[in-house]
């Protein structure tokens, strides 16, 4: 038996002594480093796709913020409408509208004498909902329910504004005395379907 090998197969064996040297001195101190590495490069290439996102909808700011600027206006302009499906349902629940504002805002005095609803006979881009109101009412508290009808939302427009006053009574010298009781108010109330 040989102990020392024969020079032929010691090229190959120092060869191999010397990959395996290599491949255990690269297993222990450079192997965790190179995975960590590697690790880290995945992270990179992650955070580098979610900046480009970031940087993609950052572009996009001025673009989207008009656009949610015009959604919440939409929005707004919604609160304008009556919210029914139909003209019959809007022109009752506004003829409750405006009795409930003479309940509100006037005094035992002020009454409503008809309310009548009106179909448009032109068509326009929304459907318009009126209703004819005739009323008995002080000056001033007429102005509240006015007031409480314009500025109200739904959006509630008043048109075709008539005011009759009372007649008046002559005194026995033939001097005209001071009118008595309230006004004979007639109006159109109008507002839109979406």
């Amino acid at each position: 038996m040989q102990v020392i090998p024969d020079q032929r197969n010691s090229k190959t064996t120092a060869l191999l002594l010397l990959a395996i040297a290599v491949i255990l001195v690269y297993l222990l101190l450079f192997h965790w480093f190179v995975l960590r590495h590697r690790e880290y490069a995945g992270e990179i290439s992650d955070l580098r796709a979610q900046l480009n996102r970031f940087q993609t909808v950052a572009a996009q700011r001025e673009t989207l913020q008009a656009s949610l600027s015009k959604m919440r206006n939409s929005q707004e302009d919604s609160a304008l409408f009556l919210e029914y499906p139909s003209f019959d349902e809007a022109a009752a629940a506004m003829s409750g509208d405006i009795g409930d504002l003479v309940r509100t805002q006037a005094d035992d005095s002020c009454q409503i004498v008809s309310r009548q609803p009106v179909r448009p006979r032109v068509q326009e881009r929304f459907q318009k909902v009126t209703v004819n109101v005739r009323m008995r009412c002080d000056a001033e508290d007429f102005l509240e329910i006015l007031y409480g009808m314009e500025t109200g939302m739904p959006l509630m427009l008043v048109d075709d504004l008539n005011v009759i006053r009372p007649r008046t009574r002559r005194s026995r010298r033939g001097q005209p005395a001071q009118a008595q009781g309230a006004l004979d108010i007639r109006f159109n109330v109008s507002g839109y379907l979406k």
